[in-house]
């Protein structure tokens, strides 16, 4: 099933009376925020006294979701209804964010300035993040060991969590900017094997966004391809270690193209 083939009685049939009640008056109160469509799902903040991260994923005719909710297991929850609701209702209103990488491309860079200082503006945390001092390689690793301590000990949320992971992400591509990209790849490898072995003790149905997972594979494969100094036995060593992961966590990268690739290197 895709996304554009949802319709209202497909809905009805999934949720529980209830939580469809829930959900309806979730989107008629305006409450489901920042909609996003990406090819294959769509993710917004559903507000329910706090804000609740939501995502949605279609594939192989089957609905799988991620929502930071404390409901385990059982029916499929109000926050997931509603933001399928408003999606059915009115798809327009979720932005495209394919298309609008696509369109960022084409601003020039003094455009892009003015966009981020007025975010800054009016955002508080676009003000944070734009503080940050910048960062080596350790202490851009040990902020990621604190993160996976505090998911660990259930102390930090995963939409939490993912949101401090994205932002070390965003430091290693200043430092694959400034051609430090053996330290990027390094940065991208530690994220991912943290992410793959906290995933190995959650319960099914749990885990990151998978478009964390995609798009952080996707930029250390290209790190490895850009490297004119690759460490080779380095970067096997790091494979290796994504493979000893459990298969359903690791499912979707494809390490036996990119070992591949890495021994045909030489």
């Amino acid at each position: 099933m895709r996304l554009e083939e949802l319709d209202v009685q497909t809905l009805t049939q999934i949720g529980t009376p209830e939580a469809t009640a829930k959900a309806k008056a979730l989107v008629q109160g305006h409450l489901v925020l920042h909609g996003y469509r990406l090819p294959d799902r769509v993710r917004g903040v559903v507000w329910d006294d706090q804000a609740i991260q939501v995502e949605v994923r279609t594939q192989n005719d089957q609905i799988s979701y991620v929502c930071s909710c404390s409901q385990e297991g059982g029916e499929i929850c109000s926050h997931v209804l509603a933001l399928l609701w408003a999606w059915v209702e009115e798809p327009g209103k979720f932005l495209n964010r394919s298309e609008l990488t696509e369109r960022l491309k084409k601003y020039s860079k003094k455009e892009l300035l003015d966009i981020i200082l007025d975010l800054a503006d009016r955002t508080p945390e676009v003000r944070e993040v734009l503080k940050e001092e910048e960062e080596g390689l350790e202490d851009i690793l040990e902020s990621i060991d604190h993160v996976v301590e505090e998911v660990s000990g259930d102390s930090l949320s995963l939409t939490d969590a993912e949101k401090r992971l994205r932002r070390a992400q965003a430091r290693a591509d200043r430092l694959a900017q400034s051609g430090q990209l053996a330290e990027a790849r390094s940065i991208y490898f530690y994220i991912l094997d943290n992410i793959l072995g906290l995933e190995e003790r959650f319960q099914k149905g749990q885990g990151f966004s998978p478009d964390l997972k995609s798009e952080l594979f996707e930029e250390y494969c290209q790190f490895i391809h850009e490297d004119r100094h690759l460490e080779k036995e380095l970067v096997q060593q790091e494979i290796e270690q994504l493979e000893s992961r459990a298969p359903a966590a690791r499912e979707g990268l494809d390490l036996t193209e990119l070992k591949r690739e890495v021994l045909g290197a030489a």
